[in-house]
């Protein structure tokens, strides 16, 4: 009962931090409002079957995000609020499997199960990653479920347990790509050296028959999906884009080491909690059980995997997030002490002075819109917070975990409410009208240079936008389209005659520009 109570406390949290973002940030500039409209494209044109961007095949991400906004709007209508918190479900849904992952690893730590929730809702880069219209915390539930259902087969070798693997490993697959099997394949490959028993032969044979099995449910979409989209397309879905991030990335090209500086952010702000370090200190010396040694063999091995692979980001490692939460609970559960945390409020009181000083520091530095009473409000209430946290006389270490968890939400909102201005100005809403006033009108626009789908969803797009790459592409549209449009983008420090556009919006650290066709050569002043 008190584990439910912990696990509703957490969802909460993850939910007001959901609400936060989608209160304040509207959708992410490129990756959340690409993906949006590549939802929108497939409920407008209605071809399920290819996701599709600028009306041309898309073969970056399979089609399970998309199905999932679709289907919201099919019974809700369409609108971005009920579709931001599909992130927020997932999320959730890696919560309550890693509360059952805990309970599998270290079935008689009943304080640390109950603990468990309270730490992984505190881990800021896990809530902020809950709060994204993208990929990484849904592959990170089926990862998760994928786990828990290995986990299980090792001990128990029902058919059951396999079957969790196969959906999760399937449904994993649909969701972000065959690597889903990166996360897995440590903890399958090294199962000997964590397994509290012997590891018969039958669980590997057995696990890879899962495999196969997960594979052809995701099968059944790609093979069709493949001879629909064309060769181009099929290419990219069954080896394109996989074998170039791990080969070659052609974006994303980072050094070996690159995600070992990031442990620590991971760990935020745990790692400033004396518990965990004693209690990780008296595992790895006296107690390197079962679980703790599973726990290992994914992050070490995880690690590795994903540091060999050439492209690299944050968010490729995010179903690590859980791995690297029950690490902490274990290590802060098995610690003798705990009631206090000094360490913890310091380094809040410290985000929380520079955000109150930051205005009479930065403004000359940074090109970001200041709200000088926003950095002042947020600063102060993680200095209040920090005071409680340093001041207060904790009965027990789990109010004080409880305490620190609420410390990820104070940090969300901070980071969203400091830094409100900048986020309003890069809502899309205003200059993707403009763009679809004069589709209604019958008038092709285009863009110049690569198009990243931004505009399809906020300005109900249902034309491609005409791509143009160079000059000569530009003559030929203006020549066919004299009364058109061409979107470009120039940095904010290069001035402009208003009279050749016809509507302008921050667009990241530039201006996006849609400029009258037959004003072109006179854009600039």
């Amino acid at each position: 009962m008190n584990n439910n109570k912990s696990i509703i406390f957490a969802l909460f949290l993850l939910f007001l931090s959901s609400l936060v973002a989608i209160y304040f940030r509207p959708l992410m500039i490129i990756d959340e409002t690409r993906y949006i409209s590549v939802a929108w494209e497939m409920y407008s044109s209605g071809d399920y079957l290819v996701p599709h961007l600028n009306a041309v095949p898309y073969d970056h991400k399979p089609p399970l995000l998309f199905w999932i906004i679709v289907g919201i709007w099919k019974i809700f209508g369409v609108n971005k609020i009920i579709v931001r918190f599909v992130p927020f479900l997932f999320a959730s849904g890696v919560v309550i499997i890693g509360a059952k992952i805990y309970q599998l690893l270290w079935k008689d730590d009943k304080d640390g199960l109950e603990l468990f929730s309270y730490v992984m809702v505190g881990m800021v880069v896990f809530d902020f990653y809950s709060t994204l219209l993208m990929f990484d915390v849904m592959l990170s539930f089926f990862v998760a479920l994928a786990i828990y259902g290995g986990l299980k087969a090792l001990l128990d070798d029902k058919l059951s347990s396999y079957l969790i693997l196969t959906f999760a490993i399937g449904f994993g697959i649909l969701a972000k790509s065959p690597v889903i099997l990166a996360h897995l394949l440590p903890l399958y490959l090294f199962a000997s050296f964590y397994s509290p028993k012997k590891v018969k032969i039958s669980f590997y044979i057995k696990g890879l028959l899962a495999v196969i099995a997960g594979i052809l449910i995701a099968l059944i979409w790609a093979i069709p999906a493949a001879k629909a989209g064309g060769d181009e397309f099929a290419y990219g879905i069954f080896w394109g884009q996989y074998a170039g991030r791990a080969v070659n990335a052609f974006a994303h090209k980072r050094a070996f080491w690159w995600y070992l500086p990031w442990i620590p952010v991971i760990l935020m702000p745990w790692i400033f909690y004396r518990g965990f370090w004693s209690g990780l200190k008296e595992l790895l010396i006296n107690r390197l059980d079962f679980g703790l040694k599973a726990i290992l063999t994914w992050i070490v091995g995880t690690l590795i995997i994903f540091s060999i692979i050439s492209g690299k980001q944050l968010g490729y490692i995010v179903p690590e997030f859980l791995a690297f939460g029950l690490l902490a609970t274990r290590a802060i559960s098995y610690a003798k002490k705990g009631n206090r945390a000094y360490v913890v409020a310091s380094i809040f009181l410290l985000i929380g002075i520079a955000l109150i000083i930051a205005p009479w520091f930065i403004k000359g530095y940074i090109r970001v819109f200041l709200d000088t009473k926003a950095l002042i409000i947020s600063g102060a209430i993680l200095v209040i917070y920090a005071l409680y946290l340093a001041l207060y006389k904790f009965k027990s270490k789990k109010e004080i975990i409880r305490a620190i968890s609420l410390g990820a939400l104070l940090i969300i909102f901070a980071l969203h409410y400091s830094i409100n201005l900048y986020l309003k100005s890069q809502d899309l809403t205003n200059f993707s009208k403009v763009i679809a006033s004069l589709e209604n009108s019958g008038i092709k626009v285009a863009h110049f240079g690569k198009y990243h789908d931004q505009y399809h969803y906020i300005g109900r797009l249902k034309e491609p936008l005409i791509i143009v790459k160079n000059s000569k592409e530009i003559k030929e549209y203006i020549k066919n389209n004299p009364n058109g449009a061409i979107i470009t983008y120039k940095s904010r420090d290069i001035k402009f005659n208003k009279n050749a556009i016809l509507a302008v919006t921050k667009f990241r650290t530039k201006n996006a520009l849609l400029v009258k066709a037959k004003e072109w050569n006179r854009l600039l002043k």
